[in-house]
């Protein structure tokens, strides 16, 4: 796991454009084989808050933002 600011920005950079060049993939998939039910919406959603988390943790953490753990010590 990369450490300090720049690190998580970038780990975050880096899972945004695997998210972004998977889902496409996955989005065509599912339009030439299965348009009927929308799987990739689905994998997009799951996915996707667990890259919004991904976010949080870095505007928390690596932009120099506030947090319990570090003030208690």
């Amino acid at each position: 796991m990369a450490a300090g600011s720049k690190g998580l920005q970038l780990s975050f950079a880096i899972h945004a454009m695997v998210y972004v060049m998977v889902m496409v993939g996955l989005w065509r998939i599912n339009a030439t084989t299965s348009s009927q039910y929308d799987w990739a919406g689905i994998v997009a959603w799951g996915w996707g808050i667990g890259l919004a988390a991904h976010g949080m943790v870095w505007l928390v953490f690596g932009r120099g933002g506030k947090s319990r753990a570090r003030t208690a010590r």
